[in-house]
């Protein structure tokens, strides 16, 4: 982004880690249905985890994405 400044507008997401991508498209990231909800996770380590004990994984992380206003665990 040559001369570009990143604005408000700017596509971003929370991984379920709380880790904020900002200019990353969430298409190119693990995601897992759990309990009717789209949840994003930022590796296919994390993923892997999370599928081998999901409410687990989910209780440990899910701090992590209290009070950000972002795409982290949407309803679909």
């Amino acid at each position: 982004m040559t001369g570009e400044t990143r604005g408000k507008n700017s596509p971003r997401f929370v991984a379920l880690c709380g880790r904020i991508f900002r200019d990353a498209d969430p298409a190119f990231y693990p995601r897992v249905r759990y309990r009717g909800r789209t949840v994003y996770l930022c590796t296919e380590t994390c993923r892997d985890a999370f599928l081998a004990d999901p409410d687990v994984f989910y209780r440990v992380h899910r701090n992590s994405e209290k009070g950000k206003n972002l795409t982290g665990l949407e309803k679909s």
